[in-house]
């Protein structure tokens, strides 16, 4: 089966380099990326690509991820390729309302910032194309919420009353450490049953009903949904119920987080700097062979995308293939701490929101207050009410 994947990736590689431009790579030093420019470049030896890369020059500790650009490094200079560091030293506050206009809608992820700024120094390179790793994870499962999945059996084998208890004491430990962060998030749906503690890896509230806690009633009475999980409880139903909770999981981020969010914003702030994104893991054939492999070659034991990686070994060193997961994020949590104060503080404001008539400004000053305090971490939060703020003012719908 790593033969028959390395197969099928190679021929959806081989057909994603068809160009008549000049073309390149995002190479962030994650896998997906190294991968594609690993097989690329064994397939095409005597050629050399420009890939590209971006330097946060920040400590990414408090965010959980760690820095990628000594990884991207490493394989290019494993690979024999020619990478282009670009710096980052954009401010936020100055870019913000220009990814919200470029996306056309309010998005919870500072990632397109990266996407555009990467594809902006390309296009000034003479790159038009840039492949991407995209999808990787939504097809060989390498998110950590599959990996929260190994540990929801043991959960699940626990008593309820147990589980409260459990859940209880977790959330009662203060401090705003990721690991904190990520087993407050696994634990606040211990009480539920599986399938909705699934759906609750995609939520980073305190519960399932604090997002209606943010609006005005007179929204709420005209638009609020039987259940936040409304629209993903209808997909799951689509799904055959012999599936397993990984193959499950993984149709419903196909159906949703990839096309919505990820291929979105890559689509559209690549094309804001001119540059097409191309995407060779949902490649239709790759995709199709993809949804064949046995979950236990995707995650096995703990390890996220093991079929992935067998193949990787052919092409990349062992540090890269094997590093620990890392998204392709930002500080977000110190830019609403500095960069982003003023936004909070002039946008956020009680006063603006009673005169906009959306959201509910005492419950907003509220969630501020206990993010400034590290009672409870609400960046996801904040950052989305910032880019709904920046769509309704930009096009119009605010003051």
């Amino acid at each position: 089966m790593v033969n028959e994947l390395d197969h099928i990736l190679r021929e959806s590689v081989e057909r994603q380099l068809l160009s008549d431009v000049p073309l390149g790579f995002f190479l962030s030093g994650g896998l997906d990326s190294s991968l594609l420019v690993g097989i690329t470049r064994d397939l095409h030896p005597n050629t050399k690509f420009d890939c590209f890369t971006i330097a946060s020059n920040m400590d990414n500790s408090g965010e959980g991820f760690e820095d990628d650009l000594p990884y991207a490094r490493n394989v290019a200079s494993y690979l024999d390729v020619d990478l282009h560091v670009l710096p980052a030293d954009h401010k936020i506050s100055e870019q913000f309302d220009h990814m919200i206009w470029h996306l056309d809608e309010p998005q919870a992820d500072p990632a397109p910032i990266n996407v555009y700024n990467i594809s902006k120094g390309a296009r000034e390179q003479g790159i038009k194309v840039l492949l991407g790793g995209t999808a990787g994870d939504d097809l060989f499962s390498g998110y950590r919420r599959h990996q929260a999945l190994k540990y929801d059996q043991y959960v699940e084998a626990m008593p309820v009353t147990l589980r409260k208890v459990l859940k209880k004491g977790i959330h009662k430990l203060s401090g705003n450490k990721p690991w904190l962060r990520r087993l407050q998030k696994l634990s606040r749906d211990w009480d539920k049953p599986m399938e909705k503690r699934m759906l609750g890896y995609f939520n980073w509230l305190p519960d399932d009903e604090y997002v209606f806690s943010l609006f005005e009633n007179e929204i709420l009475n005209g638009a609020r949904p039987s259940s936040v999980y409304s629209f993903f409880d209808k997909i799951l139903r689509e799904q055959s119920p012999n599936l397993s909770s990984l193959d499950r999981l993984l149709y419903l981020e196909m159906k949703t987080f990839l096309v919505d969010h990820n291929l979105n914003y890559t689509d559209k702030m690549s094309m804001a700097a001119g540059v097409e994104a191309r995407v060779p893991y949902l490649d239709k054939e790759l995709v199709s062979f993809a949804g064949k492999i046995p979950t236990k070659y995707k995650l096995r034991g703990n390890e996220t995308k093991y079929i992935l990686k067998k193949v990787a070994e052919k092409y990349l060193p062992h540090d890269v293939i094997y590093r620990s997961k890392t998204g392709f994020g930002a500080p977000i949590r110190d830019w609403l701490k500095n960069d982003l104060k003023p936004f909070v503080n002039q946008r956020l404001n009680k006063e603006h929101l009673k005169k906009q008539g959306i959201f509910d400004p005492n419950a907003v000053q509220e969630m501020i207050s206990k993010n400034d305090s590290g009672e409870f971490d609400f960046s996801y939060t904040i950052w989305s009410m910032l880019a709904i703020q920046s769509w309704l003012k930009q096009f119009k719908w605010s003051l």
